[in-house]
């Protein structure tokens, strides 16, 4: 039996930021955070920095320990817990907004030849995403591909913030498949990252293909993948190759 469907990753598979893009996400989250404990108390920019490196590393450590990713408002929440500080609901929601949507300032772009990969392959296999999250929830993300003409290309949509679990978690590929209506081994799924994208992929039981356009593997880095991408034209044939 061949393959009948198709799942990806969205970051730095589908979509990657703009030059800049990161910066510009993080000057501005730390910028909307300064403003709102303007009147909490006498924090420097090392203060700010320090807390949020260490929420970043405690979010870092669930997702890769735990296999979810934590909602923003938790997120923002354990950030202002390291400084000691409580805002006024209205306020907190304000900033939750304001991280979510950050991306929107500078939106991702798509990564060159993936436009013409998911219309060569849309008429033939049903796509997927499975994605983890950052600061930007799934809601974000969907209005990403909706402004990028894509979004109706995909029958699946599994975002970590919404499922509950992140990659490599089992349960992530699981849903993917009932919703594409495929088995397993059926699908092929397509990322950048081993642990998560493909590690997962291949314990469920999915076929993988390791994309390295964009996170190239590292010095002396193997790869369980059943096959390797190193531009996105390359995909829609590497597929095939599984048939």
């Amino acid at each position: 039996m061949g393959i009948r469907a198709i799942s990806f990753d969205f970051w730095n598979t589908l979509f990657t930021e703009q030059p800049g893009g990161f910066k510009l996400y993080q000057s501005t989250r730390r910028r909307l955070l300064a403003e709102a404990l303007r009147d909490c108390g006498a924090f420097t920019d090392d203060h700010l920095e320090e807390a949020c490196l260490v929420e970043a590393e405690s979010h870092n450590r669930i997702w890769r320990e735990e296999h979810r990713t934590l909602a923003t408002a938790e997120r923002v929440g354990r950030i202002l817990t390291h400084l000691d500080v409580c805002l006024d609901e209205g306020v907190m929601s304000e900033i939750v907004r304001a991280y979510e949507e950050g991306i929107l300032e500078r939106p991702p772009q798509l990564i060159p030849g993936v436009r013409e990969a998911i219309e060569r392959l849309a008429p033939s296999y049903r796509l997927g995403i499975i994605s983890d999250v950052g600061f930007s929830p799934g809601r974000v993300l969907k209005k990403v591909l909706a402004d990028s003409g894509l979004l109706a290309a995909f029958d699946s949509l599994v975002f970590s913030d919404e499922a509950g679990r992140s990659k490599p978690h089992r349960e992530v590929f699981e849903r993917t498949a009932r919703a594409l209506g495929a088995e397993p081994r059926e699908i092929v799924h397509v990322g950048d990252l081993e642990f998560t994208d493909i590690v997962g992929a291949r314990n469920a039981g999915y076929h993988a293909i390791r994309f390295v356009g964009v996170t190239p593997l590292g010095e002396g880095e193997s790869t369980v993948a059943d096959r390797v991408a190193r531009n996105f034209h390359e995909v829609p044939d590497l597929v095939e190759s599984l048939v």
